[in-house]
């Protein structure tokens, strides 16, 4: 019942194909923290030197295989790979991070040997919902066509045919439920991967795919958030703020008044909306 309301909803409202003509996504790979990032983490030995391909999905298995998934950290760090593997990589599920961080660094790792790539917040239709995911889009050379992976699943997914899927494609799929398959390497943390595992996170998928946020830029910690403007892909006629302003109400009836809900309702009264199609989204 679920997969089918998830996937009526993205068939039902399909994203825009066009937006702001001033908004343009771009990529920062020569970022001087990245050259540290290369220094401390055996970031280039992890990718090897195959194609685009095999590089990053060598570089999603090492931050997956290493960092473990904690749904409920906090962000207390600055949103860096540097600060995050610092942190997480190697230790224990204590100190595992949430998936912005983890797509954070992949995203970076990536950027920083010169693949296009960049952390993307899927998120749910209903204001009713606490929970969105994040994953990462990075463009394949010799595919020619984007991919995306998620860090907190070690996962990317392809068609029937094995096409690899970009974020649009499996939207697409979803919309039209067509079948889509993880690859065998997928895994949540040190849980058994099963049929239902993978049942599941199709129908989470689904649920979180119904808009699309990211940043104009991606670079090393989305370069400077304060001068950074936010892009959403989203389907026609959907009311963005009234979106948010009823979920920080739901947030409220379900946790209660917490410290950062009044400032989240009036930095979305006075937030500006940019609203990109998916003619450009990726290009």
């Amino acid at each position: 019942m679920a997969y089918d309301i998830y996937t009526g909803l993205l068939k039902a409202f399909p994203l825009q194909q066009n937006g702001d003509g001033s908004l343009s996504l771009s990529y920062v790979y020569d970022h001087p923290k990245f050259a540290e990032l290369k220094s401390k983490y055996p970031i280039e030995s992890v990718a090897g030197n195959g194609g685009d391909f095999s590089k990053a999905v060598n570089l999603l298995h090492w931050v997956s295989g290493n960092i473990y998934h904690k749904g409920d950290y906090m962000n207390a760090l600055p949103d860096n790979s540097l600060a995050y593997l610092d942190y997480a990589l190697g230790r224990c599920i204590a100190q595992g991070i949430n998936c912005v961080a983890l797509s954070t660094v992949l995203a970076e790792c990536l950027l920083s040997i010169g693949i296009k790539a960049r952390k993307v917040f899927i998120m749910p239709c209903s204001p009713y919902d606490g929970d969105n995911h994040v994953v990462v889009n990075a463009y394949i050379k010799e595919l020619g066509k984007w991919m995306m992976l998620d860090p907190t699943l070690n996962a990317y997914l392809s068609d029937e045919e094995g096409q690899i899927l970009s974020i649009l494609e499996l939207r697409n799929h979803l919309a039209n439920q067509e079948p889509v398959f993880f690859n065998k390497e997928a895994k949540y943390n040190d849980d058994e991967w099963t049929a239902e595992s993978a049942k599941y996170n199709i129908e989470y998928l689904a649920k979180n795919l119904f808009y699309l946020n990211t940043t104009e830029i991606s670079g090393f910690g989305d370069i400077d958030l304060r001068s950074q403007r936010f892009v959403t892909i989203c389907p026609s006629g959907y009311d963005m703020k009234q979106a948010q302003l009823s979920n920080i109400e739901y947030r409220r009836k379900l946790y209660g008044e917490q410290a950062w809900m009044k400032e989240a309702i009036e930095h979305i009264n006075q937030a500006s909306f940019h609203f990109y199609g998916t003619t450009g989204f990726e290009r």
